[in-house]
């Protein structure tokens, strides 16, 4: 659980246990003793209440909204082996896709984006590439190896593999030897 959704439901309790003590004391005869209170309030006591009613009204949609909150399951890709089914997280797969985006010469930077659908694998690659080296070489590069990596490590082999080149950018400083 989470640290907002325990702090939560700390307020709830306690809102919940005055409430408990309250009807207790309704319950018991003591309603008078309560009620007395409630009668003589000043205005700035008022003020107290409005806001612990308001805070109270907050807290129960909140309550509401994490009861009802769905959880995010994490998209798997679903292999199947001689010896039976394994699980894959996109999220693996994406990570291996970029590791072995980033190792051809002449990226700098990859972003990678994974689409599995029905046993299909399609990769998506954003690149960042030197200068003064063959894009076309570099793409084409990149989807060999993408493909070649997954299927050696996953056991999947990639639908397509798309490469776009986002920006080409060079060295920041050069040192001159003379």
């Amino acid at each position: 659980m989470k640290v907002g959704a325990r702090l939560i439901s700390v307020l709830n309790g306690i809102i919940l246990g005055v409430i408990g003590i309250a009807f207790f004391l309704i319950a018991v005869g003591q309603a008078e003793l309560l009620t007395e209170r409630l009668m003589h309030l000043t205005y700035k006591d008022r003020l107290w209440a409005l806001l612990v009613s308001f805070v109270t009204l907050v807290l129960t949609v909140l309550s509401f909204a994490i009861a009802f909150q769905r959880r995010r399951e994490e998209k798997t890709i679903i292999h199947q082996t001689q010896f039976g089914e394994i699980q894959i997280a996109v999220s693996a797969v994406e990570s291996l896709a970029l590791r072995s985006a980033k190792s051809v010469r002449g990226v700098k930077e990859a972003h990678v984006g994974i689409r599995a659908d029905s046993g299909l694998l399609d990769v998506f690659i954003e690149i960042t590439v030197n200068p003064d080296l063959s894009i076309p070489q570099i793409s084409e590069e990149i989807r060999r190896q993408v493909d070649d990596y997954i299927y050696e490590t996953v056991g999947i082999r990639v639908n397509s593999v798309k490469v776009l080149v986002t920006k080409v950018q060079g060295e920041l400083s050069r040192t001159r030897v003379e």
